[in-house]
């Protein structure tokens, strides 16, 4: 057999050098398979790791996961030695337009949407897949350029799954502006990271164009938040005409929508409407939960744990750059969050999770929110990997004819699912700590193609930190 350091770094170097694969497009011509043997796997939903496995990668898909031996003429063989292989890590709560310093803020006076998309692709690219997120989900914010650009192979970044602008009303979650505006002359409004809308008509419009022009789902303020200026937690923001004609058009378009919402009368309202997806949710009542436990894996409940729990852990945590009013706000929710998490948990409600940490300072921490949900809110660890790898991926197929990448499974590694790959020295599954040392994550695979590949000693020609710099190498 042949030297396992080498083989390991020609698979890295081969696959580095290929054209990147288009979203859907399976038949381009490609490297020889790749034999990966002697890993532990866990497959993105059993608790229980499939030992001493043996799973074939042929171009950018997944074809057999066997504790047999596979027979793969051709086929690079890496040797795992005994290593621990998960899919790819989904952070299905993300903001990659407001990667500026100043967050939702960013684009009243100080950047405009160039900078912006700029800042967002470097932070993609290093915070998120080469830490080992290979796949996220933009929930507000007008990404759906950096989307297309990421699925036509033109930028290196995890898979975007993009909500485009969020619906907002006047007031809202969603408006940026300032304070004394009295036309829509925010330009975070001009270039749809958000759409107000004040009536079922606007909704209607803004979601078909949001459709349009490439978004996957619709996400709708659909109550107060903390990060925006003019709206009380309590108050309960999209009326249910609105949250009933933004799912009407998402299912329509054979997709789903997502909320941002706090407290029981926006929660009722979303679930009477028939939505999917329920983000933070930090102040519901245990009647809202059991509702939700009912409708089984029909909806979902996304917990954004780092920001709820540590951010707004207490007024001194706060940003800096929350006013007096925003602090309060986040100080409420942290005194709720523990107590939502728990009721979620206990009645298994069907559960996925999301940083919610954009801009410098946090998104390269984004892997706290995972280990938050473990050591702050007591979940066990194989249940907050299932809820970043297969329940994640099951949420992602909701878009349903709009999903950009349709052909195979996400967040699993069996056979159909795409080549997103992640190898550790050590378990993470048992030890969730582990994630937040970048030295025990050695290889980085999305798509068929290696970003990072430390599996060889630091000596050795293919050797491949997790630097950008590395990742685009090219080998004679």
């Amino acid at each position: 057999m042949k030297n396992s350091r080498f083989v390991a770094g020609a698979v890295a170097s081969f696959l580095l050098t290929m054209v990147p694969h288009l979203g859907t497009a399976q038949e381009d011509a490609g490297p020889p398979p790749i034999l990966f043997t002697n890993v532990n796997v866990f497959d993105g939903f059993n608790p229980e790791l499939i030992m001493d496995a043996n799973v074939l990668v042929e171009g950018n898909v997944i074809t057999q996961v066997s504790t047999d031996p596979i027979d793969a003429d051709g086929a690079f063989v890496v040797d795992g030695t005994g290593k621990t292989m998960t899919p790819g890590l989904v952070d299905m709560h993300t903001h990659i337009m407001f990667e500026t310093p100043e967050g939702t803020n960013s684009y009243q006076d100080e950047w405009d949407f160039g900078g912006g998309g700029a800042m967002a692709a470097q932070a993609i690219r290093e915070n998120y897949l080469m830490r080992g997120i290979t796949t996220i989900r933009d929930i507000a914010g007008n990404s759906r350029g950096v989307a297309r650009a990421v699925q036509r192979g033109l930028l290196i970044a995890p898979r975007v799954y993009t909500s485009g602008g969020v619906l907002s009303h006047t007031g809202g979650h969603g408006d940026w502006g300032d304070r004394n505006d009295l036309t829509a002359n925010d330009y975070g409004e001009i270039v749809q990271n958000s759409f107000k809308v004040d009536s079922r008509d606007d909704v209607i419009k803004a979601s078909r164009r949001n459709y349009r022009n490439g978004a996957h789902f619709t996400k709708l303020m659909a109550g107060g938040g903390v990060a925006s200026r003019f709206d009380p937690l309590e108050i309960s923001a999209a009326t249910q005409e609105e949250v009933e004609a933004a799912v009407e058009i998402a299912e329509n378009y054979g997709t789903y929508v997502a909320v941002h919402a706090y407290h029981d009368t926006s929660y009722q309202r979303a679930l009477d409407a028939g939505v999917r997806s329920f983000e933070h949710g930090f102040l519901v009542s245990e009647d809202i939960v059991k509702q939700m436990a009912a409708k089984g894996e029909e909806v979902v409940w996304s917990f954004q744990c780092y920001m709820s729990i540590n951010s707004f852990g207490s007024y001194e945590t706060m940003p800096d750059f929350f006013t007096h009013e925003q602090k309060l706000k986040g100080v409420a929710v942290g005194e709720g969050a523990r107590n939502a998490a728990k009721m979620m948990l206990e009645n298994d409600v069907f559960m996925i999770g999301g940083a919610d940490m954009f801009g410098p300072g946090l998104s390269e921490i984004a892997k706290e929110d995972i280990t938050c949900k473990v050591n702050e809110a007591g979940y066990p660890s194989a249940h907050v990997w299932k809820m970043h790898t297969g329940n994640a991926g099951k949420v992602l197929k909701w878009s349903g004819p709009l999903d950009p990448y349709p052909t195979y499974a996400i967040g699993t590694i069996a056979p159909d699912s795409y080549a997103d790959i992640l190898i550790w020295d050590g378990n993470p599954v048992e030890n969730i700590d582990m994630i937040l040392d970048e030295s025990k994550l050695q290889l980085v695979m999305k798509d068929g193609r290696a970003y990072k590949n430390t599996l060889v000693e630091a000596d050795s020609i293919m050797y491949r930190p997790g630097t950008t710099k590395a990742s685009i190498m090219q080998f004679q």
